[in-house]
Parts: C-alpha cells; sequence; structure tokens
C-alpha cells in the first residue's frame, strides 16, 4: 500500500527538493488532495460504491486511493502543480510534461483516448 507520505517523498525527488526547502509537506499534501479529485474525474470507476459520500480530504498516512497501478501516477500530478507554482513560463515545460503523463496514463487503458 502506498501513502500520500510516500507519493510525496518521491515527488520531492523529481522536484529536486529532498530536503523539503521549496515546498512544504502541507502544499504536497493539498496538491496531492486535488489530484485524488482530477483522478476520480477522469476515472469516476476508481469510486465505485462511494458515489454519494464526499470524497475527503486525506493526511499523510492515508492510503492512496486508486489502483496500484494508478497511485504513483497522482505523483506527476503533485509534481505539475509544484512545477506551475514555480514559474508561470514552466507551464511549457517540465509541468505540462508532468499532467500530460497523469491524464494520458488515466485514460489510456480504458479507451478513453
Amino acid at each position: 500500500m502506498t501513502t500520500l507520505q510516500q507519493v510525496i517523498d518521491s515527488a520531492r525527488v523529481d522536484l529536486n527538493d529532498t530536503a523539503g526547502t521549496r515546498y512544504t509537506t502541507n502544499q504536497l499534501l493539498e496538491y496531492a488532495n486535488d489530484g485524488i479529485q482530477e483522478g476520480y474525474r477522469y476515472r469516476p470507476d476508481f469510486r465505485v460504491g462511494q458515489y454519494t459520500t464526499a470524497v475527503p480530504t486525506y493526511i499523510a498516512t492515508d492510503v492512496v486511493p486508486f489502483p496500484a497501478a494508478y497511485r504513483m501516477l497522482l505523483k506527476h500530478y503533485v509534481c505539475f502543480r509544484a512545477e506551475m507554482r514555480e514559474d508561470e513560463a514552466s507551464f511549457e515545460g517540465r509541468a505540462i510534461a508532468f499532467l500530460a503523463r497523469f491524464e494520458k496514463e488515466l485514460k489510456k487503458n480504458f479507451g478513453m483516448i
């Protein structure tokens, strides 16, 4: 099981912030929660049986609520949001690449392209 803290720690490597000086854990956790919401938007089937309940706000020790094959995609979304905050021009570079990978991988295995 992958926790949100593990996703955040993995994202910090890609963001060159293993010391946690550029982004706070709370910032990255907020981005992860937003990524979960986006994941459900692209893949509502991840919430089978839970459609009538609100999506909770997760904490760092919670397990990522996606199937195992999709958990690390959340890292790409966290990186996208962090890179966007860093520099407006980054939308043309690394940030958009992280977002594109997140969206593509969520869609590709289920005929949604």
